[in-house]
């Protein structure tokens, strides 16, 4: 019985102030709304291009992605190895 007050009393402290609470709550908030307003801009970007630039776009973004795995250090590489190349 006795321990059990003591967890309660001690757990409910460990979530921080409110005023702590609310400042995380905020920026969170903020960080999903630069987050959202970013991706609109980008998109917005997309769609003024003409249809032969969206193409290359596109194109670009699947050789990238391409040539980026081609760079990715393998696993055992990343694992055992810890020297920077």
């Amino acid at each position: 019985m006795l321990f059990s007050l003591a967890v309660v009393f001690y757990s409910s402290g460990c979530r921080g102030s409110k005023g702590q609470r609310r400042a995380y709550k905020m920026q969170n908030q903020s960080a999903k709304d630069g987050t959202k307003d970013h991706e609109d801009l980008r998109k917005s970007h997309y769609d003024r291009q003409s249809e032969e630039t969206k193409r290359m776009m596109k194109e670009m973004k699947k050789e990238n992605k391409k040539l980026n795995k081609s760079k990715k250090r393998s696993l055992k590489d990343r694992a055992f190895r810890k020297k920077c190349r």
